[in-house]
């Protein structure tokens, strides 16, 4: 423990290296908020900490090693706040929700949401790893619901659902850029696809041909 700050009456702890990390990645998740992953500098989550430059490099061996952290930060919360509510009851009530605070948590965290995805997209392998496993979990909640869409789970079902989960992000990526459809507007459309996906798909799970 620290000695006491002349003159302030209180005594200070010192954080453990797990609490220190944790704040460094919840102050850059902060400050990421309001700038862009590019325009997050080292500089800003030291001064933000009161801290030195080099003590977060002694918790992060490069800005991409930072950059990561907060990614992994990223998609732990997002999965969190998305995970279905089935005291909702019906299916469709438990998936409007889900995509609901998906649309919420993309807009709240809108540039590292999309610093992610692109970061992904351009080939940087521990990035698209990240937002694999995601996508993943969230396309497997989906899956684990199948006869609740009308729906049985097979090869070709989860392709379509895979394949939902990539139209969503990038309907959302879209949106973020513009002031129409209204986020309840963008939620039916979202909810709807993935209804409508079964509906072009036969019981026994095989694509219907029209």
């Amino acid at each position: 423990m620290a000695p006491a700050t002349k003159g302030s009456g209180k005594k200070r702890t010192r954080m453990t290296p797990a609490a220190r990390r944790e704040q460094f990645i919840a102050l850059g998740r902060d400050l990421i908020k309001r700038v862009s992953l590019d325009n997050l500098s080292i500089e800003s989550v030291a001064q933000a900490a009161g801290v030195s430059r080099a003590l977060v490099f002694h918790y992060f061996s490069s800005k991409q090693d930072f950059h990561l952290a907060l990614a992994q930060a990223q998609a732990a919360e997002l999965l969190t706040v998305t995970a279905p509510d089935d005291s909702l009851g019906e299916p469709i009530d438990v998936l409007r929700s889900g995509m609901g605070a998906f649309l919420d948590f993309v807009s709240e965290h809108r540039h590292a949401y999309t610093a992610f995805l692109r970061g992904a997209a351009a080939g940087d392998d521990e990035m698209r790893r990240i937002v694999e496993e995601t996508r993943t979990v969230l396309a497997d909640r989906i899956l684990d619901r199948t006869d609740a869409y009308g729906m049985v789970r097979t090869p070709t079902v989860e392709l379509a659902v895979r394949g939902w989960i990539s139209f969503v992000e990038e309907i959302a990526l879209s949106w973020l850029d513009r002031s129409e459809p209204t986020r309840d507007e963008l939620l039916d459309l979202v909810v709807n696809s993935l209804v409508a996906i079964g509906g072009v798909v036969d019981p026994d799970g095989a694509a219907r041909r029209v």
